[in-house]
Order: C-alpha cells, then structure tokens, then sequence
C-alpha cells in the first residue's frame, strides 16, 4: 500500500512538474521567476555536495549580465533586479552548506575570525552609524558581503588541488568565448538587447565618442578586462602544471587575451595585466625569498611612478596640479571643476577617463573630511560613496579602520603567499600559489583607481583564492604525507 501510494504521488509530481514547465516555456518566466527557480533547483544539491554550489558560481555568473539584457527584448529594466542576486544565493548556499566543517577542519583560525568580524562588521554599519537609508544600505551590502563567504569555502576545500584545476580550466575556456564575443562587439556591432540596455543606463563612461566600448558578456568593460586577467593568469599556471603537445596554443591565447584588455580601454587593468607576466616571468624567477620580496615591492612602486608620470606628461596635467591640490591652493570651484568638469573627458577620450588629477582631488578631499573624529573613526556607513579608489572608498564608508583592514587584508595575502613560494614541497600547490599571488598584486594595484573586488569577477575570484591560499600548507601536508605512505 504505501508502495502504490509513493507511486501516485510520485506520478502526480511528475504531471505537475510538467504542466509547469511546460507553461514556463510557452510563457518567458519574470526575472524574479528565474531567479526562484533557479535559486530553489539549487538549493538541496548544493547543502548536499557544496562543491557543486562552487562549480555553480563559476560557470553561472559570468553570464548573469547577459541574460539580464536579454530580459529587455520582453520585459523592462526594473529597478533591482533579481536576476543580480542569483551569485549571492549561491555563495550563501555554499556557506550553508559547510557551515558544520568549519569547526572540524583544520583552518586558519586568525584568518577566520579576522574575516568572520569583518562580515559582521559590515552588516552592522548597515543599520547603524549609515548616513543612507536602510533600503539603500542593504542594496549596497549585495556588492560586499555575499562573496566574502566564499573565503571560507575557499580555505574548506584547498585541498582539492584536482578541483581547483578545473576551476582554472573553466575561466580559459569562458575567457576564451568572452574574448571573441569582445571582439564581434567591437568589429561587427552591438545586439538588440545590448542596444536597449544602452538606453536604460546612465554609465556614460561606456561610451567613447557614442560608440559603446566592448564589454563582452559583463556589465563593463572594466570587469571584461578583468575576466580577461584571471583568464591570463589560468593559461600561465596551466604551461607550468601540464606537460602535452600543442602548448602553443595556450601561448596564443596570452596575447589573444591580452589583446581583448587593451580595447577595453582601462588604463588600469592594462598595467595590471603587466604586471602579472613581469611577476610570473621575472620577479617569481627569482629563487632567495627575500630578494623576490623587495623586488615585487620595488616594482608595485615603479608602476605606481608610471600611473603619476603618464598624467604629469600631458598637455593639461602637470606637476604643478598635484601641488596645488597638496598645498590646499584649490578653492571649492577648482575642486568642482577638477572632480566633475574635467573628469567628463572620458566620454571622448579613454586616455583621459578619470584622469589621476581629478582623482588626487577627490581623495585629498575625503582625506580632508576624514580628519573629523567621527568621520575618522566610523566613516559614514556601507555604500555611501564610490571614491574611485576601494581605499579611499573604505576610508570614506568605514574611516580609519576600515582603511587598516583593506590595506591590511591584501598585504597579509600577499605576503602570505610570498612566503609559501618556497616552503611547499609539492610543484602543483607551489604554481598554484604563484598564481593567486600575482591575482591579489594585480588587484591591489587595480584598486588604487577602482573598487575591482565589489562585482564579479573580482570579488569571487579574490575571497575564494585568497582562502585557498591561506590554507595551502594544509594541501601540502597531506600531498607530503601521501609520499610517505603511497
């Protein structure tokens, strides 16, 4: 009886389950309907196996923005959409999911709690001490806190270097296909869909002389550029991990890559990516650990030159305009013309996109502000401006502290790493970390003019490996140990 009965209602399920699929074909499902479903089809394999809820972020997200465009063929752009959200679900899913491991494993606990008052930090300054609405606050929180759970997930399942590999394979390959759909914007036009999103947005720096710069299947060129820099760093760590014929072709794709971050024309990324093969193929050559250190930190303040001499050598920008901003001979209409004004070149020219000068006046301005005690100390709250600068930006949100902790966060990975390059024993963890170090070095320099880990894919990529990293030594232990007792 109970058979007969599991039976029927196994049939009727059946039946149901169809006759709704079926009215979703006939019948294109809202944002929120997709993002329901595809939020509740996820839900139990990833509690189950949280591995798939990783698999799932890295195959799902670069294509959310995507298919949001093509939500404007039917439906209008609403004011948040749902469809955002779906990359939060997930890691939150994932967190879910191992939440019962996190005190059974063997991870770094300083890191765990350091980041662990971090999230709930941000969740109070959300609600508390916020010169925004809480309404506006919490939209804000969706662009920090969601991805920082993924550091976690990332220290959980470091010793899964076949995993991670595959993670690596995943961003070629969706690289790969970014890159060409880059560049079939760029030579052959825009389609419907990306036509209708331009004229739903206000994002007036995609646009260079009215012509929309490619963005590939991302919501900007900035974050098409950086997908591309992860992608570089996948090829890099793949020619040292795989011994196969054909490795030329791994090669082509480096320039390929490179290639599609140049006609996105971010002046940033362009000297993030070379960064990464002056790193991968000079600095991390370098075998005493103290000489590679100084020779990264060297470096990072060379390229830091560059940024100032490239704006000190045009026509409009000199040397005397970072004086004048220093020395406070600016009134408040210098500073209006120089932040809003001047900053407005971008729309005709990429060169001049948030030139360094306006930049140096809006910081020196927050700096100025951030002298009050209780700006200094609390900040105005989560998501209360974009200074250009995630430094900047966490002074202006979070103070002085919060300035420590973001500066300090990517300085603790960065050495972290750097002293691991020669301690790990096994050649596969050792490649591994030489590539999640020249991602945070990247990043770090990126975000000097950019928020480049509050959207994927840097958020992602950057907490996820940065667990992975912190919790390698784990890997290499139990790799070690393996040899030992084969």
């Amino acid at each position: 009886m109970n058979k007969r009965l599991y039976n029927i209602l196994l049939i009727a399920g059946v039946v149901a389950a169809g006759h709704f699929m079926a009215f979703e074909i006939c019948h294109i499902p809202t944002q929120l309907e997709l993002a329901a479903i595809l939020g509740i089809a996820l839900i139990y394999p990833i509690l189950r196996f949280p591995l798939v809820g990783i698999y799932a972020i890295f195959l799902i997200c670069p294509f959310i923005p995507f298919v949001r465009r093509l939500y404007y063929l039917v439906y209008g752009r609403p004011a948040i959409d749902p469809l955002i959200v779906i990359g939060d679900i997930i890691a939150l899913l994932v967190f879910s999911g191992l939440f019962f491991e996190l005190r059974s494993k063997n991870l770094p606990k300083t890191y765990m709690h350091v980041i662990g008052l971090y999230i709930v930090y941000m969740i109070f300054r959300t609600f508390v001490f916020n010169i925004s609405p809480v309404t506006a606050s919490i939209v804000k929180l969706e662009n920090y806190a969601p991805a920082v759970f993924l550091f976690f997930a990332g220290a959980i399942f470091s010793r899964r270097i076949d995993h991670l590999k595959r993670l690596w394979v995943i961003t070629i390959i969706i690289g790969f296909f970014t890159c060409i759909y880059g560049f079939k914007q760029l030579y052959t036009g825009y389609s419907d869909a990306e036509r209708l999103w331009f004229s739903s947005i206000k994002f007036t720096t995609l646009f260079i002389k009215g012509i929309a710069r490619p963005f590939s299947f991302f919501q900007a060129p900035a974050v098409f550029a950086d997908y591309l820099i992860l992608s570089m760093i996948a090829v890099l760590m793949f020619l040292s991990w795989s011994k196969f014929k054909g490795k030329i072709f791994l090669y082509l794709l480096i320039p390929l890559f490179f290639y599609g971050i140049l006609i996105t024309s971010v002046r940033s990324n362009w000297i993030g990516a070379n960064a990464i093969l002056f790193f991968w193929f000079v600095a991390f050559q370098i075998k005493r650990a103290h000489h590679r250190t100084a020779t990264v930190i060297i470096v990072v303040l060379f390229l830091l030159a560059c940024q100032f001499a490239a704006d000190s050598l045009k026509n409009d920008t000199n040397m005397n305009s970072f004086k004048d901003i220093v020395g406070d001979k600016f009134g408040k209409q210098e500073y209006v013309n120089l932040m809003v004004t001047s900053r407005a070149k971008a729309i005709i020219n990429p060169f001049e996109e948030h030139s360094l000068v306006s930049r140096v006046a809006l910081w020196k301005y927050m700096f100025t502000l951030s002298a009050n005690p209780e700006m200094a100390l609390l900040g105005r709250g989560l998501g209360t401006l974009n200074a250009d600068s995630l430094y900047v930006t966490y002074l202006s949100e979070f103070g002085y502290p919060g300035l420590i902790f973001i500066c300090g966060i990517f300085l603790a990975f960065i050495f972290n790493g750097l002293k691991k390059m020669n301690k790990l024993s096994d050649p596969a963890a050792t490649i591994l970390v030489n590539g999640i170090v020249c991602m945070d070095i990247s990043l770090a320099l990126m975000n000097l003019t950019g928020t480049h880990i509050h959207s994927f894919p840097g958020d992602v990529y950057f907490w996820f490996w940065s667990g992975v990293l912190v919790n390698l030594s784990a890997v290499d232990k139990s790799t070690s140990q393996e040899n030992i007792n084969p």
